[in-house]
């Protein structure tokens, strides 16, 4: 497959834009007052009668320690190292807050979620979260305020631990376990300390090339948390290279190719280009579309002249953003 080899031209970059960006916030942060407020875990008040209080779940704790990372033209993204109760697994999680997060307007509601999985190997980074390399939240403002989308909390993980140990998003016996880093313990740590909607219709996840395979398979797995997932040029079993140790029973467990038969009622967006060059992302997606029966359901996206590349993701964000908001519950302002 050359879904994560087509990445490799761009990995280097990636990875240098992240480090760049986390010099600059480190030299740049302003120490304490740069940091944002944590949110409230404050229980709501009871609505007046004859008024109908906006859904929320709010933050049950314990609280994260977030701490500044650095600032985007949408706004501050803030950083925490979460230690997974579930999983045994440490790494880095970046959260951004929508402004209307703090609204007071919005001080009631709970917002729905979207969880960022990175492409190539997101070690120690996440490309989500750079406004150099995806400027989603950039993009998330300006829709917002024409009311385009909703305002979404997003959460963007580490993807593995190292790069010479790829566990695509799963647990397999003797190394991290990332499916339940990513699928368990994270989404605890979002409900433990901000306001987010009840149930699952406020949770989405979202991915590129190999954080496609992520969200796609981790939305599969659990549909009782997740509602939808986007893929963009992402491929749909487990790579071969990914792990050597790995038996076909356990290469048929952790393949959203199988997972799929069993027909959860999930959400898919499934996004590829048409250049030759990444002609097997379009077939990857295409054959998997047909895999699909209700209720489960995959809209598909082919991007004209579209290829493996972060700028023609970048072109596609609007796209993105605008099928979540169709596809997820959004917040409700208070009176």
């Amino acid at each position: 497959m050359t879904s994560r080899r087509s990445l490799r031209g761009i990995g280097a970059a990636l990875a240098a834009a992240a480090l760049v960006v986390s010099t600059a916030a480190a030299c740049g942060s302003g120490g304490a007052k740069a940091q944002p407020p944590a949110p409230s875990t404050t229980p709501a008040q009871a609505a007046p009668a004859g008024r109908t209080e906006p859904p929320v779940q709010m933050p049950t704790g314990p609280k994260a320690h977030f701490k500044f990372s650095h600032n985007t033209s949408g706004g501050p993204i803030m950083v925490t190292t979460l230690k997974g109760a579930r999983s045994g697994v440490t790494g880095k999680v970046w959260v951004w807050l929508p402004p209307e997060y703090k609204d007071p307007r919005y001080a009631r509601s709970g917002f729905p979620v979207l969880t960022l999985f990175t492409g190539n190997t997101g070690v120690n980074y996440n490309f989500w979260a750079h406004e150099e390399v995806e400027p989603i939240q950039k993009t998330a403002v300006q829709m917002e305020k024409r009311h385009k989308a909703h305002p979404f909390i997003m959460v963007m993980p580490v993807l593995q631990m190292s790069t010479r140990q790829d566990t695509e998003c799963s647990d397999i016996p003797g190394m991290p376990k990332m499916g339940t880093f990513l699928g368990e313990d994270v989404y605890a740590m979002v409900r433990a300390n901000f306001r987010t909607l009840p149930g699952r219709d406020g949770w989405g996840l979202g991915g590129a090339s190999s954080g496609a395979f992520c969200a796609v398979k981790l939305a599969l797995e659990h549909p009782a948390k997740y509602r939808a997932a986007m893929s963009w040029a992402g491929y749909f079993s487990p790579e071969p290279q990914a792990g050597p140790r790995w038996t076909p029973q356990q290469m048929r467990a952790n393949s959203p190719d199988e997972t799929v038969k069993k027909r959860p009622d999930v959400r898919l967006f499934l996004l590829a280009g048409d250049r030759k060059l990444f002609r097997a992302d379009r077939e990857r997606v295409m054959q998997f579309k047909r895999l699909v029966q209700a209720p489960t359901t995959a809209q598909v996206e082919i991007q004209k002249n579209g290829g493996h590349y972060t700028a023609d993701l970048q072109k596609l964000l609007p796209d993105i953003l605008a099928w979540f908001t169709r596809s997820l519950k959004g917040p409700v302002a208070g009176s």
